[in-house]
């Protein structure tokens, strides 16, 4: 009788397991093809569509092989790839995103009609979510994705005019990087949009805009942050502040690497090593 009890338990225990590989096997297989984010809310945060697409690596839009992730680095026009794995035996369904050397993300993921649904937690954060939100202050990510439409077929069509190509700061003289930054640039964040105006007697100025409720109507504020000089050398801008609504801020500098630029929008790392993205508005 023992025996035959421990023959049944080895047994459910494999076919258990079968169905598991096959589950994952399933879900592996509907994770391929191309897919673009169309909605994203980061800790509590709804980003907007053109944000979507201007911040996020191939504008949102990327191709998944067997296990890899594949999108184009807006830093160096190159294609790059970054592994994922998955896990059907918990609930929700686990994912996982990485690099050979660094967990990108732990998250869960769910299919729903054509839609792939994925909530991840912060690099930061062991944790993985529990639920398909992503509440302010939780540090969550939680994004909607879907297959790209398929581009009508016509018998004849207009060249496509393409934005002129990004050029890098190392192949443009200070005098030049200095010339395309002036003018409004926005920059948007986990607060809100930050305005920054270079102008052009070397001055700048930076206005922050948030949403607020007032007589439950959502509206956007707009309030000075700083103000100060910039200056361009060797591909490094260097902000010195004048003044600023943080007091320890006033009379320091700030340096920011400027990784390439075009006349619409440039990308660059900030003063503490962080990759950021700025679009024109004027």
């Amino acid at each position: 009788m023992m025996r035959f009890a421990c023959l049944l338990c080895l047994t459910a225990t494999l076919a258990t397991a079968t169905v598991a590989v096959a589950d994952q096997e399933t879900d592996l297989q509907n994770f391929q093809g191309r897919w673009e984010v169309v909605e994203l809310v980061e800790d509590g945060q709804v980003v907007p569509k053109q944000a979507i697409e201007e911040w996020l690596p191939s504008g949102g839009k990327f191709e998944i092989a067997e296990n890899a992730i594949i999108f184009v680095s807006p830093h160096d026009g190159k294609k790059h790839v970054k592994l994922f794995s998955l896990d059907v035996t918990q609930y929700p369904k686990g994912i996982d995103v990485s690099t050979p050397d660094q967990k990108h993300g732990t998250g869960i993921y769910q299919f729903d009609g054509g839609r792939l649904i994925i909530c991840f937690s912060a690099p930061d954060e062991t944790k993985r979510p529990t639920e398909f939100a992503a509440k302010a202050g939780s540090k969550h990510s939680l994004m909607t994705l879907q297959r790209p439409a398929a581009k009508p077929v016509t018998a004849k069509s207009e060249p496509v005019k393409k934005d002129p190509p990004g050029t890098t700061a190392k192949t443009l003289t200070d005098a030049e990087v200095t010339n395309m930054l002036q003018g409004s640039w926005r920059y948007t964040d986990n607060v809100g949009a930050l305005f920054l105006s270079f102008h052009a007697d070397k001055t700048f100025s930076t206005v922050r805009e948030v949403k607020e409720l007032r007589l439950f109507q959502k509206v956007f504020v707009q309030s000075p942050v700083s103000t100060g000089t910039w200056n361009v050398k060797n591909g490094k801008l260097t902000f010195h502040i004048l003044t600023s609504v943080h007091p320890e801020r006033v009379n320091t500098e700030f340096d920011f690497v400027v990784r390439s630029i075009t006349p619409q929008d440039f990308i660059f790392v900030d003063y503490l090593g962080r990759v950021g993205q700025a679009v024109r508005v004027q």
